[in-house]
This record gives C-alpha cells, sequence and structure tokens, in this order.
C-alpha cells in the first residue's frame, strides 16, 4: 500500500511540473476583429490605394475603375461621397495643413491637386502615363511618384521616380529606373535612401534620393513579381510580397540581406506594418490577409490568414485608431465594400 501511494504521489508530482513547464495556450482570439463593413452598391471595379485624414476623420479612396475617389467617415466607415473627374485614380496624399490632396491619375499621366475641403481640382503636374505609387518625404516637403514603362504610351524601356514639390507644386526632376516594370516605394526618415521594388528584375533598388543615383539592388530570392513594401525603420526591416510564389519576405536594411521567409497568399498589393503590435499586415487579391508577428528583427511567426472578400487587396492601417481598413471589389451579386478591423493585443 505503502509503495502504491509513492507511486501515486510520485505520478501526481510528475504531472503537476509538466503543466507548469507546458502551460495550455491562451484563447486564441482574432488579431483582427471585424468592426463593421460599409457596402458600396454601384461601384464596380478594382480599388487602388487608401489615404487617412485621422484629424478631420475622413477616409479616401481610389476607384481606380470605377475613375472616382471615394470618401468615408474613418470611424463609422460611412459612405460620404463620391468625387468624379479622374481617369485612373492610383495613390493618394493628404496635407491638410496646407489644404491640399494629390491623387496619383495614371491614366492621363497626372498628379492632379485637390482643395482638401471643397475636393476641387486647383492644379496638375504632367508626367507619363501609368503614374502609379507614392511616397511623401514630410521634411523636405516632396513627393516621389512612379511613372512611365510598360504601360505609358508609347511604352517605354524605362521607368522614372518624379519628384515633386508639394508647395511650388514644381516637378523638380526625376530619377531614371532601367526597368519598365516597378511598383511601391518606402523611404528612411534618418537618411537619404529610397527603396524601390524593380518587379520586372525580382529586384529591390536602393536609391539615394538627395544624389538622384542608384546605389545598389538586392535580389529577391526564389520569388518573383515583387509588388507591396512596408518598412520598420527602427528595426532597419523592409518587407515586400511576392506573388509568384507568394511570399511575404524581409529583408536587412543594412546588409540587404533577406533574413526571412514566409508563405502568403495570392495576388497581394499592399502592405502595413504596425509598429504598436509588432506585425505586419499583408491584403491579398486571394480574399485574406495576412497577418504575421515580429519577434524580433529576424524572426516572424504567422498569426493570422483573416477572410475578406473577392480581389480585397487594398487596405490600410490607421495606428492612432489601432484599425486596418480593407476594400473589397464586387463579385457577382456581392457589391463591394469598404471593412474596417480593429486590431487585437
Amino acid at each position: 500500500m505503502k509503495k502504491l501511494l509513492t507511486i501515486m504521489v510520485s505520478i501526481l508530482l510528475f504531472s503537476l511540473g509538466g503543466a507548469a513547464q507546458n502551460p495550455k495556450p491562451k484563447s486564441s482570439a482574432p488579431v483582427l476583429r471585424l468592426v463593421t463593413s460599409t457596402p458600396l452598391p454601384g461601384i464596380e471595379g478594382d480599388f487602388d490605394h487608401f489615404a487617412a485624414d485621422v484629424k478631420g476623420n475622413r477616409l479616401f479612396l481610389a476607384g481606380e475603375e470605377h475613375k472616382s475617389v471615394e470618401v468615408f467617415n474613418l470611424r463609422t466607415g460611412k459612405h460620404l461621397q463620391s468625387i468624379p473627374g479622374f481617369d485612373t485614380p492610383h495613390s493618394i496624399l493628404l496635407l491638410p495643413e496646407s489644404n491640399k490632396i494629390f491623387v496619383v491619375d495614371g491614366g492621363v499621366g497626372e498628379v492632379k491637386v485637390l482643395d482638401a475641403h471643397t475636393y476641387a481640382v486647383k492644379n496638375s503636374i504632367k508626367l507619363l502615363i501609368d503614374a502609379d505609387s507614392m511616397v511623401y518625404d514630410a521634411k523636405a516637403k516632396k513627393l516621389y511618384v512612379t511613372n512611365g514603362g510598360r504601360d505609358a504610351k508609347p511604352k517605354t524601356d524605362y521607368s522614372l521616380i518624379s519628384i515633386i514639390d508639394t508647395d511650388s507644386l514644381k516637378h523638380l526632376g526625376d530619377i531614371k529606373v532601367d526597368n519598365d516594370h516597378i511598383e511601391a516605394m518606402a523611404i528612411e526618415q534618418s537618411g537619404p535612401r529610397l527603396f524601390l521594388n524593380i518587379t520586372g528584375k525580382s529586384q529591390i533598388g536602393v536609391f539615394d534620393r538627395e544624389k538622384k543615383e542608384l546605389l545598389t539592388t538586392w535580389n529577391v530570392p526564389d520569388a518573383e513579381q515583387n509588388v507591396p513594401m512596408a518598412f520598420d525603420e527602427a528595426s532597419h526591416r523592409l518587407f515586400i510580397a511576392t506573388r509568384k510564389p507568394p511570399k511575404m519576405i524581409v529583408f536587412d536594411t543594412e546588409s540587404g540581406h533577406a533574413v526571412a521567409s514566409l508563405p502568403a497568399s495570392g495576388r497581394a498589393d499592399d502592405m502595413r506594418y504596425d509598429a504598436a503590435h509588432k506585425r505586419i499586415y499583408v491584403a491579398a487579391g486571394e480574399g485574406f490577409v495576412n497577418v504575421y508577428s515580429q519577434q524580433d528583427p529576424d524572426h516572424y511567426q504567422v498569426v493570422g490568414k483573416v477572410p475578406t472578400g473577392p480581389v480585397a487587396k487594398i487596405a490600410t492601417y490607421v495606428p492612432e485608431l489601432n484599425r486596418l481598413y480593407v476594400a473589397v471589389s464586387a463579385k457577382d451579386k456581392a457589391p463591394a465594400r469598404v471593412m474596417i478591423f480593429q486590431a487585437r493585443p
């Protein structure tokens, strides 16, 4: 009997010890919680990028094939109005301090400048056809816009990154890129570098935006069609998503080496870095937002695959509200919509 008690106590202690070393996982609540979804009946075709006005409580969305810019209440998601008069709007930048909204209109090769209150077009800066992505250097008040290339008229075997002064609205010059297919960009605030997806070569181009010259290129390992890009400057990490095959790849911006590669959903077009939660969100047209957790600068983990809808490849993250906004295109009898997700701890 004594021997039996000894054995039972030993088993119990072993079980308790095992439980302490391997605690049960916490409840796996989704990292993104759907807050609301705003239907957009009558708006057909693909969307392109968002822009948020936190102080003014507005959200702007480029209706690429609807030839419009759509305006929403940033917090409730309510559709406020549609701004017509565009050919193929792509990227949007709001500068409320100067009462300007910049809209890259690729179909006519222009950057249109709108009054931020009336939405009337006040000026335009002429570029090449297929003007598309843009990034803004707030310190220098310069806008960098990709244009030209394979969809220009006539086609060119090169592309341009055009530089625009947002005060004078003057075209200051161009950085020439030796490829006809380029996509998203990112700039560092602590230095002069500009990073560019040179999609036609499966490379990342690193440019000195002050000298307007190419510094180096980094090859994308084992993947092609690198389209969206995001940047964690504090950790010196650049994120891209590829389409062939679908991956999320992380680069060390000091060495230029890829330090991580994880699977993604197909047809990614937008990605954002969430510094507060140390996450990367990738919006993919296959119908999901892929969510990755940054364990440290070199280690990442898939923590979510959130269903969205057909061609839901456009998204933006607003850190002030901890919210991710996703544009979903219309399909069959289902109307287009904008989905708002709350980021959870």
